[in-house]
């Protein structure tokens, strides 16, 4: 008999929706064959074809909106126009992927012609353009039931690519997942590509992750999650007899300083505007600000009493599921035993998965005895660290990879050499605001330093499509046998560096 598992809705822990087959080993592995052997369908698509299918595929999701709304708001018990808005930005995503390949930019073709005069030695005829790489297994997020999970940014940026995809699904919105995908095949199917190309695979086994990882027609893993699991697809990836790579986005601790200049300003907007920002979403997005430095004076002082009486007034909603939850409480009943760290609480709430807020505070030299505040907690809490503001760069220094780091400090404030090292460990670094809010643009980095990041690329933007594709040079090749976009004709019109001149223009 096929066994079957339900969503729950956290407010409530109770089960709601259709009950969700889990998919087996046999099932799972068929659904990647199935796309290994369709590959070549989307693949050899042209730029206009291949923005055609994305367009087709961001049109019919939209005309879903109001029901996955509705459907993730069940399953995840985030609020409807959150929801409604987290559609339309899966649906702009998509189509921002279609218009950069719509003229095949995105090939990046590069020509060096034939030079017999070229020096230390004659140069052949060498054209490079990228390649699709092959199929992509996706791990669905749990925190954004649509922008990160089955047609979210990985799955996007991939098929964008010309790679298809399979998705694992999140247990925690499999009917959400379900309607999305159906909406991808209709996509697919509209512009005679074959549903082969897209798969979900739906199931709460943990060994669905080894069967992905392993599976040998599998070329590239895109993952947004803990880095507990994003070790494993690393770990598992590498023990192939065909390590491939493994685009893992894991959070991190999004450290936000604030100068005394900034904090004498207005330090109650800013304490009001952090909390804001750490409690968002139930403090369940990766870009959550989980550290907060502020300096050991009077500023410092305003600024954690504004904090106090600010989430003493809070009550969060509850958190995804069940074990996000359970995880959280551990964790900060385990925090809150330990000697010398001050807890500020919010309004406690005891429906399903609810949780209470809390911020800890400490001061830097007493850091190092709570290991665990510098690890990431997946929830509503922050960690209030006070210090000398002459040691803010000390502070910098020793932190790991981050996703963001942001400095609040005056117009005028010399913060240059603290700039200077949060760029050195954070992918994105922000100036007087806070790191909650990811934009859909092509100049948009949402990676970092490990941990936070298993590679130096972006998940969120245009660039994440580099990470689905790889070069290949086509050495002395008559004109005929090459890629379009490399042949003397340019039957593309698309802009290539000929010689390492920006032209348009066919090679004569």
């Amino acid at each position: 008999m096929s066994k079957t598992f339900t969503a729950k809705n956290p407010a409530t822990g109770q089960s709601v929706g259709a009950e969700i087959l889990e998919w087996d080993q046999k099932q799972t592995i068929a659904a990647i064959k199935a796309a290994a052997n369709a590959k070549q369908k989307l693949s050899a698509t042209t730029p206009t074809q291949r923005a055609a299918v994305l367009n087709a595929i961001a049109d019919a999701i939209e005309a879903e909106k109001d029901n996955l709304a509705q459907t993730a708001n069940l399953e995840t018990a985030l609020p409807l126009p959150r929801l409604s808005g987290e559609v339309m930005r899966t649906v702009i995503q998509i189509r921002s992927f279609a218009n950069l390949v719509k003229d095949g930019g995105h090939l990046l073709p590069i020509i060096d012609l034939a030079d017999p005069n070229f020096l230390p030695v004659a140069r052949p005829d060498l054209r490079k353009s990228q390649q699709s790489l092959g199929v992509v297994a996706v791990f669905a997020a749990s925190n954004f039931p649509l922008a990160f999970s089955v047609a979210g940014g990985d799955s996007a940026s991939a098929l964008a690519a010309g790679c298809p995809v399979i998705v694992k699904a999140h247990p925690s919105h499999p009917n959400t997942s379900q309607i999305v995908y159906e909406a991808v095949i209709k996509g697919l199917t509209s512009q005679g590509l074959p549903k082969e190309l897209f798969a979900i695979i739906q199931g709460e086994n943990p060994e669905i992750t080894h069967w992905l990882a392993k599976a040998p027609e599998v070329n590239a893993i895109g993952f947004t999650g803990s880095a507990m699991v994003g070790k494993l697809l690393i770990s598992l990836s590498q023990e192939r007899s065909v390590p491939i790579p493994v685009y893992a986005e894991m959070g991190s601790l999004n450290p936000v300083f604030f100068t005394p200049t900034a904090l004498s300003e207005k330090a109650d907007e800013l304490a009001k505007a952090a909390i804001d920002s750490a409690l968002l979403g139930s403090g369940q997005f990766c870009t959550k600000p989980g550290i907060i430095i502020v300096p050991n004076d009077d500023n410092g002082d305003k600024f954690i009493s504004q904090v106090k009486e600010y989430v003493a007034q809070q009550k969060v909603a509850p958190l995804l599921n069940k074990g996000i939850a359970t995880r959280f409480k551990d964790a900060i009943s385990k925090l809150s035993k330990s000697k010398g760290l001050e807890i500020i609480s919010s309004i406690g709430n005891s429906d399903g998965y609810g949780v209470t807020a809390n911020i800890f505070v400490t001061d830097w030299s007493d850091v190092k005895n709570h290991e665990d505040l510098l690890e990431e907690h997946f929830g509503p809490t922050s960690v209030i660290i006070r210090t000398p503001f002459d040691e803010y760069l000390k502070v910098a220094k020793s932190m790991q990879g981050q996703l963001t780091a942001a400095i609040h400090a005056g117009a005028d404030e010399n913060v240059k050499d603290l700039v200077d090292q949060l760029s050195q460990i954070a992918g994105r670094v922000i100036w007087n605001g806070f790191p909650t809010a990811v934009s859909v643009t092509a100049a948009q980095n949402h990676g970092g330093q490990w941990p936070a990041s298993s590679t130096h690329t972006t998940s969120v933007g245009l660039d994440a499509l580099y990470r689905f594709v790889r070069p290949v040079v086509y050495q002395n090749f008559p004109d005929n046998k090459l890629p379009k976009e490399l042949q003397n004709a340019n039957p593309y019109g698309i802009e290539r560096v000929i010689n390492s001149e920006r032209s348009k223009k066919a090679i004569n």
